[in-house]
């Protein structure tokens, strides 16, 4: 599962450049450069938008309040508030992470060990 959603920003003329270069529809650039399609010409594309066009790598990541130093007793916490009413707490000693609702109750557990693991859990978190 891919963690975050990833695309190449390039400005709108060097869309069309790519489209007459690789004799293509702009709907084609388009999807080889939001990584909907994966072909070997859509790598060219992507590679050709990168190396020649300016493009650069973006990444959309969840966006939400966060808060890194809370203590709650001996326990320090990062805490994510989402903008559904999504509440991710994160023990920083241990790697818990709980996930609440709106009204408090317990949407999951998991362990954080590595950095993608977090992201993915933001991403649940903000597609709830």
């Amino acid at each position: 599962m891919r963690t975050t959603e990833s695309y190449i920003k390039v400005s709108n003329e060097a869309r069309a450049k790519l489209a007459r270069l690789f004799k293509v529809e702009e709907k084609t650039v388009y999807l080889a450069l939001t990584y909907r399609r994966d072909s070997e010409k859509a790598r060219k594309i992507r590679y050709a938008a990168v190396s020649n066009y300016g493009g650069v790598a973006m990444c959309h990541c969840p966006e939400c309040e966060t808060l890194h130093e809370i203590r709650e007793g001996e326990r320090q916490l990062m805490v994510q508030n989402f903008d559904n009413g999504i509440k991710l707490e994160i023990d920083k000693q241990t790697g818990a992470a709980v996930m609440y609702d709106r009204r408090g109750a317990v949407v999951c557990r998991r362990h954080i060990e590595k950095f993608p693991e977090l992201s993915e859990l933001q991403l649940y978190a903000e597609s709830l």
